[in-house]
């Protein structure tokens, strides 16, 4: 059998872990990523910012959900190799740097394919993958070298893509050297004056790291952050206590208020028996598919309209250090956090003429600052993506993104369907993609079930043939 997983980040790296750890002879694994430094880190675990921790402890950040100590005895047993990095002896409740996850990560990936079975074969490719076509039934694959390679079956794992830019009039601005486009390059910080005023659009986590890093280079002058709710995401708390498993209502049709006043209320009754809103939150995570795909066209658009923002900086939380530090900062007026609307941008020579409208506010106000990020999260509309694969394969009705580009259809196994909504056979999705399906879809919590249940899908026809040939 021959399998090919196109982007070597988390997603694909775990898929071709557990392909590596279950296949049995005669199978091919082919792992495609473009950047060699990206193979097996992808966007998250490759950035070389300063300051960029996980967002939840190390004993939280195993890649098996049957090993749950593992990435904390891998840290353990490494941790000579990170005196640098580290600050004396790590416990489970630290917030290790991503880079290092990362070398985990990698770690793991040459240990699966170290054991794998007689006849496994784990083949990386450093190329772009421009196009995916149907073969029979196979899929060929061609790469920006105009080589092609023909497998059996594909999965994309993208990852997240950089953020989309804003619709502003002044669109040539995006093309200026005092933008930066993704947040996640080491260039944004590079060159700039330790007393320069900086704006980062967006208050999510990756706002924070940004924040972090200017701190950790030295950085003096003011930062804003404008995002149209102005929510910063909550701190984690380490000793949150695990909460039951909730009973969520099975309403027909289930609204986003009946969920709102659900979760409301059952917040109320933790905090009375001396758990956490986090406690709740967290406890709900195994529903929240469920609960997503039964709620209504129209519910979910009310639900991405007037809780999401709550929902996101709730759900996704920062260190309590990285908190502290931001408090700190808007403490000292170094940091202002801005709930606006971006209306434009424009070089005038000297700075960046940014013009907001305050949330609430009729009048416009402006800023000068040197230089803007954007930090606004990863771009999820595939029609936007300004990739070759991408556009070829929603040319070619291979992809059918959902109604509110939150990812791609896919059925419950992660097979994506084709602009006339039928499975694709043999073709396959997992990670931020899934998004669309699933809602929660981006953290490892997620991602590592879906690739342990993705490759028993990838090798049904493996299997079922080894069984055959065993019964023989």
């Amino acid at each position: 059998m021959t399998i090919a997983i196109i982007g070597g980040g988390l997603s694909g790296t775990l898929t071709a872990i557990h392909l590596l750890n279950r296949a049995s002879g005669g199978t091919t694994v082919y792992l495609i990523e473009q950047d060699r430094y990206r193979m097996n880190r992808g966007v998250a675990y490759s950035s070389q910012l300063a300051f960029q921790p996980l967002n939840v402890p190390a004993s939280a950040m195993s890649l098996f959900p049957d090993k749950p100590q593992d990435f904390y005895e891998w840290i353990l047993e490494h941790q000579h190799r990170y005196k640098g990095q580290l600050k004396g002896t790590v416990s489970a409740t630290d917030f290790i740097s991503r880079s290092i996850f990362g070398d985990y990560l990698k770690a793991r990936l040459q240990d699966a394919e170290s054991g794998a079975a007689k006849g496994v074969r784990l083949v990386r490719i450093y190329d772009e993958a421009t196009a995916v076509r149907r073969e029979g039934k196979a899929f060929q694959i061609t790469f920006r070298s105009n080589e092609a390679i023909t497998v059996e079956k594909a999965v994309l794992a993208p990852g997240n893509f950089p953020p989309g830019h804003l619709p502003i009039p002044t669109q040539a601005f995006y093309g200026n050297s005092r933008y930066v486009a993704s947040p996640w390059a080491a260039k944004g910080l590079s060159d700039l004056p330790a007393d320069a005023p900086v704006l980062l659009i967006g208050s999510s986590l990756t706002m924070v790291d940004l924040v972090g890093s200017l701190q950790a280079q030295g950085h003096r002058g003011k930062v804003y952050v404008v995002s149209r709710h102005g929510l910063l995401p909550q701190p984690f708390d380490v000793n949150t206590p695990p909460y039951p498993r909730l009973a969520i209502p099975q309403n027909a049709p289930l609204s986003a208020l009946d969920l709102f006043r659900f979760v409301r209320n059952e917040i109320g009754q933790a905090v009375a028996n001396g758990y956490t809103w986090r406690s709740v939150l967290d406890a709900m995570r195994e529903d929240i598919p469920a609960i997503w795909q039964a709620l209504p066209t129209q519910e979910r658009e009310r639900f991405l309209r007037h809780i999401r923002p709550y929902w996101e900086t709730h759900r996704h939380r920062m260190p309590a250090a990285s908190y502290d530090l931001l408090q700190r900062l808007q403490a000292q007026d170094k940091l202002e956090v801005l709930a606006a609307t971006l209306i434009d941008m424009q070089d005038t020579g000297d700075a960046v003429l940014v013009t907001i409208k305050r949330r609430g506010e009729a009048i416009q106000e402006k800023l000068a600052v040197y230089r803007v990020i954007n930090c606004t999260g990863p771009q999820c509309d595939f029609t936007k993506v300004e990739m070759p694969l991408m556009r070829q394969l929603l040319a070619d009705g291979l992809l059918q993104p959902d109604a509110f580009r939150l990812g791609l259809l896919t059925s419950h196994n992660g097979t994506l369907l084709d602009e006339r909504g039928t499975p694709i056979t043999g073709l396959f999705t997992l990670g931020p993609p899934r998004k669309a399906m699933l809602y929660e879809s981006t953290a490892l919590r997620e991602i590592r079930q879906q690739a342990r249940e993705l490759v028993q899908e990838l090798l049904q026809g493996d299997n079922a043939l080894l069984r055959a040939v065993q019964v023989a």
